[in-house]
């Protein structure tokens, strides 16, 4: 790329310099966002500290590009002059493009005040990126004061680049930064006419590290008159999901995601999976035989020899999967700490992932879609509920995956979910009705004061276990 093509580009995509009033209505991206039948923004980039560097990761068409352009679009109406914002897509581009780009800036951009520079997909850079925007922190006198958010889909890379750039993130306490799918409570507000009212401790989710027995049956008892709306919400988020593309279909015509499921299916092979000499088979065989394990402990080895690859090849797929935010893995712990090389169990992130592996061959069939496996799901989403807690409360930490745990008894019986931050409480998801007293046997007999997510029994009358729909557990904690 050479000056004057830098320079080219950069005019004819940051369309704000030329038109700071009317280009959000010209932007595919926020055109796109503003004809779902809701108006969401997600508050992942809100509070950048002038000379912040950000990394923000989170999975392929979960939204960050909006969020980018949402934010661009906050900074142009809070006063910031149009000529100090750039954006720009990088992903394809090569690392030593980045230093040639800043410098195409310099005689396009404002002189006066510090720049914001949103690199949108930089993980799409494979040759060394991190390196480079190290170079311009420590050699570029502008660029080391400027605000920069850095945007990708692989934790591993974005994980790799914390390490490099130590010391040049400027005077900002939070720079890390998760966008994950809509959580439940947001879901409800998007597609259902009778959410709940805002509670009486406020209008935004209860804190898990707060959480007690006693404040959960007071919670549970106020939002009561809303069960019937929650249970059947839950319901409908177990088959939907919280990726925008899949909100917006299901609140405008009551469908579900299908052709979603068929292009990630095609992202996660494209994606995820670039690294690897597999076929689009081998990729759905594989989704489909960790969907068919959710909720029990991963045998890495019987996993390679039922999708027919080296037990080596297989961990490395799922590293992908985990780097790429398509699953993650619940540890067994050890004193509220994860025990990295016991076997841990693996969950998607979102429903829709748990289709893919089955979604072509059930499309091509009269049959429609298989069976959705609720109570797998269920157990599934109240893990990521709890994750959404977790990053909520410390911003960035969603990738290491070591605040929702799982806890093995003496007896070998198992709690679903444990963290050091959780209270004191312990959560097992039983999604169905008048079945889960024998898994409160073992909540009661833990260290800790459980909590069972059902389908739609509440009873809250016992002190040292409570039963509670996992759709109004949901809604009490997640975002």
């Amino acid at each position: 790329m050479k000056r004057g093509e830098a320079q080219q580009l950069l005019t004819a995509t940051n369309r704000w310099w030329r038109d700071p009033a009317g280009w959000t209505k010209a932007d595919p991206d926020l055109r796109e966002a503003g004809d779902a039948p809701y108006d969401y923004r997600a508050s992942v980039l809100d509070g950048l500290t002038p000379g912040g560097l950000y990394l923000l990761r989170g999975p392929r068409r979960v939204g960050k590009t909006v969020a980018v352009k949402q934010a661009i679009r906050d900074l142009v109406i809070s006063g910031v002059p149009p000529r100090r914002i750039v954006h720009l897509a990088v992903d394809g581009l090569r690392s030593r493009d980045l230093p040639l780009l800043v410098d195409a800036a310099e005689a396009l951009t404002l002189d006066d005040g510090g720049r914001f520079w949103f690199f949108d997909e930089i993980t799409g850079i494979t040759d060394g990126w991190p390196e480079r925007v190290k170079w311009l922190r420590d050699n570029d006198a502008r660029f080391r004061a400027d605000t920069v958010v850095l945007t990708g889909s692989s934790s591993a890379d974005l994980t790799g680049a914390t390490k490099a750039l130590a010391g040049r993130r400027g005077p900002v306490s939070e720079p890390d930064r998760v966008l994950m799918p809509i959580g439940f409570r947001s879901f409800v507000t998007l597609v259902s006419p009778d959410a709940p009212a805002s509670p009486a401790w406020g209008s935004g989710p209860l804190a898990v590290a707060d959480l007690t027995v006693e404040r959960l049956r007071e919670a549970a008892r106020e939002l009561a008159p809303w069960l019937d709306t929650l249970v059947r919400s839950w319901d409908t988020y177990l088959r939907v999901g919280g990726f925008p593309a899949a909100v917006a279909s299901y609140a405008s015509a009551r469908e579900e995601p299908w052709a979603l499921q068929a292009s990630l299916l095609d992202v996660v092979h494209g994606d995820a999976f670039r690294r690897a000499d597999w076929s689009r088979a081998q990729s759905g065989d594989l989704l489909r035989r960790i969907a068919l394990n959710l909720c029990s402990p991963l045998n890495v080895a019987s996993l390679a020899n039922d999708v027919g690859v080296s037990r080596t090849a297989a961990a490395s797929r799922l590293d992908d999967l985990r780097e790429a935010f398509v699953v993650w893995p619940c540890y067994r712990e050890k004193s509220l700490r994860p025990r990295l090389g016991a076997q841990y169990k693996l969950y998607f992130t979102d429903p829709v992932y748990a289709r893919l592996g089955d979604s072509s061959a059930a499309m091509a069939t009269v049959d429609g879609p298989p069976e959705t496996d609720f109570s797998r799901l269920s157990q599934q989403q109240l893990g990521m509920a709890l994750l959404r807690a977790g990053e909520r409360a410390a911003p960035g930490s969603l990738p290491a995956f070591d605040r929702v745990l799982h806890h093995r008894t003496p007896t070998r019986r198992e709690i679903d979910f444990v963290g050091l931050a959780f209270g004191g409480l312990a959560f097992e998801s039983k999604y169905v009705d008048g079945k889960w007293r024998r898994d409160a046997q073992t909540l009661a007999a833990s260290p800790w004061r459980g909590v069972v997510a059902t389908r739609s029994e509440l009873a809250i009358d016992d002190s040292k276990v409570l039963a509670i729909p996992a759709g109004l557990l949901a809604w009490l904690v997640d975002s």
